[in-house]
């Protein structure tokens, strides 16, 4: 009788032992699930959602430049097509689909709006000057030109040269007047004398555009001069492409007004390239006396 109360009571012990071996073996793989899955969350979560509510500010990407802050300069986009294209191309929105755009840049990407096949322009034929001394006696003027063009001196108050072989179908002038006035003007007032001058004539071409004016010296003093291109019809109905650029000063109640017009295609021989035209007149320009214009060997 005993023999069997304490097998059961064996057995009992046993089932227990049993039970709590299983439940604590539960137990730590409830938890180990429980670190899995706080791990796999916290994975999950961005790096920056702290700043989601903190006051640390998330960063923008791809922020555009604030123009009203009074920071832009918009004289840095001033100049020649290329600085400006230079220019387009940093501000272009990366972020607008490249197939959906309709502009010269997609993305960082260049896309080329003219066709491949656009044939290219004939390259103009090289120029070159050589120099003589010219005397505007009637101005009292001594000064150097291109050789051999050919003279107008049937205005008392103006003197011209005229390229005899005009290049590309238009005939390069290059001329100087003289205006009487009541005061020397400032600066303000010649800069409105230029631009008169050239919107006058700019009305009679069929394209025109004026540049902004600009400061340098001519006659000993300060002046003012600009550019402007256009266009005109020749007689066969074909548009012909031109420059020019016009420098007014003011010396003795007297306005010095140089002009200079050319082909457009040749820019550089003209008025930019060391030892053009415009310049060659600018740094060779005197004043003459009678006596002296009479001894000149061109008239």
């Amino acid at each position: 009788m005993w023999k069997k109360r304490i097998l059961c009571l064996v057995l009992v012990l046993c089932s227990v032992l049993v039970l709590s071996s299983c439940q604590k073996k539960e137990t730590f793989m409830t938890l180990d699930q429980q670190q899995q899955q706080q791990q796999q969350q916290t994975a999950s979560q961005p790096e920056d959602a702290q700043n989601l509510f903190g006051e640390t500010a998330v960063p923008q990407q791809n922020s555009e430049p604030d123009w009203d802050s009074g920071d832009y300069d918009p004289s840095q986009e001033e100049g020649g097509d290329e600085e400006f294209l230079e220019t387009l191309s940093n501000i272009v929105d990366v972020q607008t689909p490249a197939p959906t755009m309709q502009s010269a840049y997609a993305g960082a990407t260049p896309v080329l709006v003219d066709p491949i096949d656009k044939p290219t322009p004939t390259p103009l034929p090289p120029l070159t000057f050589t120099y003589q001394k010219y005397e505007a006696q009637a101005l009292h003027l001594s000064f150097e030109g291109p050789a051999g063009w050919i003279i107008d001196n049937s205005k008392p108050d103006t003197y011209i040269l005229t390229n005899p072989t005009p290049d590309v179908d238009y005939a390069a002038q290059l001329s100087i007047q003289l205006v009487p006035v009541d005061k020397n003007k400032s600066r303000s007032e010649l800069e409105k004398e230029v631009k008169s001058r050239l919107d006058e004539m700019g009305g009679t071409f069929k394209k025109y555009e004026r540049s902004k004016t600009a400061v340098r010296k001519f006659m000993n003093t300060d002046a003012i001069y600009a550019n402007y291109t256009g266009s005109i019809e020749n007689d066969e109905g074909q548009l012909v492409k031109f420059a020019g650029r016009m420098i007014i000063a003011c010396s003795n109640k007297t306005l010095y007004i140089l002009h200079v017009t050319y082909p457009r295609g040749y820019t550089n021989e003209y008025v930019e390239k060391d030892g053009n035209i415009y310049d060659k007149f600018r740094h060779t320009v005197k004043t003459i006396t009678e006596s002296t214009a009479a001894a000149g060997t061109a008239n």
